[in-house]
């Protein structure tokens, strides 16, 4: 689902590394339920309405987000934006892709990356 939505926001030339990203991000997610042994489902929401396409991975898992650096590698390197957070209100955890189109649409201005508070 994720890569036609992509298809269709224009990311054409990242299908792959859309795909590989959101099967880890969902994989990620698989793992921290079963570890937890929690028995919702993990849920994926994909927005394409700005430009590029922003996809949110959650588990409910009932334990904190630990260090993985080798998945979190992973996913820095195939979006152009990536954010582990607490799932806001309830237990679990997020993982929230961005990836932003390389060329502007005729007229419209380039995309700026969102800046983080820390």
């Amino acid at each position: 689902m994720a890569v036609a939505v992509a298809r269709r926001a224009g990311l054409i030339e990242r299908l792959e590394e859309l795909r590989l990203a959101v099967g880890e991000a969902c994989a990620r997610a698989v793992r921290r339920c079963e570890a937890a042994d929690c028995d919702d489902p993990v849920t994926m929401f994909v927005d394409d309405t700005g430009p590029g396409l922003v996809i949110e991975v959650t588990d409910r898992a009932k334990a904190e987000p630990g260090p993985e650096p080798v998945v979190l590698s992973l996913l820095e390197g195939l979006a152009d934006h990536v954010e582990v957070r607490p799932h806001q209100g309830l237990s679990g955890a997020q993982v929230h892709l961005e990836w932003w189109p390389d060329q502007p649409a005729e007229g419209a201005a380039a995309p700026v990356p969102p800046t983080s508070a820390s």
